[in-house]
């Protein structure tokens, strides 16, 4: 664990010493059908991830072939806690919103994405142990991105003190701002006229 938070603290350390490239605005390019594809499947797959590694118990004891299938066809309202359904819901909405936006996608377009990866995770992954939840559907992505929203705003506000503690403190609280770009994470070349906006855009902040 002590390790651990070490890597952690040398990563960001790192991370907010050099340069801020990745803060910089997002070219403002279309983003492919091959690009959506590939960014909805990262979210999907770290779903599948995160579900496996933590909810280990309930899948042995509860997991099915046969419940997967079941449980997706009966949608129903749970009855958690309000700390689970609200606090926990609201910042997985968060992270599926940020990722987003950091690929390039509009506030609108982000939204909308949240929603189709929220609606994934509860009609295809948690149905192994579960019904899917009505209240889920809308919290997750309605709560998360008015989170998210906020959460980016101060990301780059904080990033925009170029300070060691403010670069920090913005991947701390957004860490898809470490990814790079959409054009380089892709490897599209980026139009000369667009790589001078880009320039000015982040001279003129």
């Amino acid at each position: 664990m002590l390790k651990a938070l070490c890597v952690s603290i040398f990563i960001l350390w790192y991370c907010a010493s050099s340069s801020a490239q990745n803060t910089s605005p997002v070219s403002s390019t279309t983003i492919t059908a091959k690009e959506k594809k590939i960014n909805f499947a990262t979210v999907y797959t770290s779903q599948w991830i995160y579900y496996i590694s933590s909810y280990k118990k309930e899948i042995k004891k509860y997991g099915s072939f046969e419940n997967w299938i079941k449980n997706s066809i009966n949608p129903h309202y749970d009855r958690d806690s309000f700390e689970y359904n609200l606090i926990r819901h609201t910042f997985a909405g968060q992270y599926y919103y940020l990722f987003y936006r950091s690929r390039g996608y509009t506030e609108e377009n982000a939204f909308i994405w949240t929603c189709l990866s929220s609606f994934a995770f509860e009609f295809t992954i948690e149905t192994v142990t579960e019904r899917p939840s009505y209240q889920d559907l809308y919290q997750t992505p309605v709560y998360g991105t008015v989170l998210g929203v906020g959460v980016e705003k101060l990301s780059k506000y904080l990033h925009s003190t170029n300070t060691w503690i403010g670069h920090a403190t913005g991947y701390l609280i957004n860490p898809f701002t470490l990814l790079p770009p959409t054009n380089s994470f892709f490897g599209t070349v980026i139009p000369e006229q667009d790589k001078i906006s880009l320039m000015l855009q982040w001279e003129l902040q």
